[in-house]
């Protein structure tokens, strides 16, 4: 055998040896990645909620005057609260823990489409009272996740940031992260596939519309959950960054559909 076709064998077979060990890497970096935003603290001491019980409570929100489709931000928030062990409490029962939920679009028309964040925020509160539709116990943990350039629709956005937001959960970041998530990753996909399952449940059997609850004093038992999230009453540690833009309002969110506009 020729010394120069030896060579040559040898090229190939060191160029496909290393070819197969960079493929893995090489084909993360030609997967597209969603660069989300997140802001998360948690109380001393909570550990995650696997196994709890919830109840929404949501921020009406809009995005230029144009109402958010609350029970499509419901279905995404109860599928990623289900993937990480957690299951809305039926109507009747007291939950073990509130959630409040804000969501929304930075607004204003000098704002660069680019730069603008749809956001989505979850605050727990303990049910120390065992009440049905308001919690009123110390805050557990905060979790705020925004994603930067929606276009179209915010709602579209809304598997992405359930999924991210109910990882983040009893966890503290310390500051603002920016974490990368594939646009393939599964867990996308699943809070996506279980949302629209939910929609279409419910679109087959009219749900029950929610009354929209105040404040304080007593409300009405919480029909339909929602999906916004930050804040509530007294001390207790929250996510270091508000959420910014348009959310007014709260409204108790029971099993069901999301009230809220």
């Amino acid at each position: 055998m020729q010394p120069s076709t030896c060579f040559s064998r040898l090229m190939i077979c060191a160029v496909l040896a290393v070819t197969a060990g960079l493929m893995p890497g090489c084909g993360n970096i030609f997967v597209p990645k969603h660069k989300v935003l997140v802001d998360a603290i948690s109380a001393p001491g909570v550990t995650k909620p696997t196994g709890q019980s919830y109840r929404l409570l949501a921020k009406k929100a809009t995005v230029n005057n144009v109402p958010m489709q609350v029970p499509v931000i419901k279905a995404c928030i109860d599928a990623a609260l289900t993937g990480v062990g957690m299951y809305d409490a039926p109507s009747n029962v007291a939950p073990d823990v509130f959630i409040e939920v804000s969501y929304g679009t930075d607004s204003g028309p000098r704002l660069d489409p680019a730069a603008r964040e749809t956001f989505l925020q979850l605050s727990a509160r303990a049910n120390v009272d065992r009440s049905i539709d308001r919690g009123t116990g110390p805050e557990l943990w905060d979790v705020r996740v925004g994603v930067l350039g929606v276009s179209g629709r915010p709602e579209t956005a809304m598997p992405l940031l359930a999924s991210v937001a109910a990882e983040y959960i009893a966890t503290d970041t310390k500051a603002e992260a920016k974490v990368e998530i594939p646009h393939n990753a599964p867990v996308i996909a699943s809070v996506r596939e279980s949302a629209i399952k939910a929609l279409e449940g419910k679109s087959a059997a009219p749900a029950a519309a929610m009354p929209a609850t105040a404040p304080a004093s007593t409300t009405p038992p919480a029909t339909e959950p929602g999906g916004g999230s930050p804040a509530a009453p007294t001390a207790a540690p929250s996510a270091s960054k508000a959420p910014p833009g348009p959310t007014t309002g709260t409204t108790a969110v029971g099993s069901g559909s999301m009230a809220g506009g």
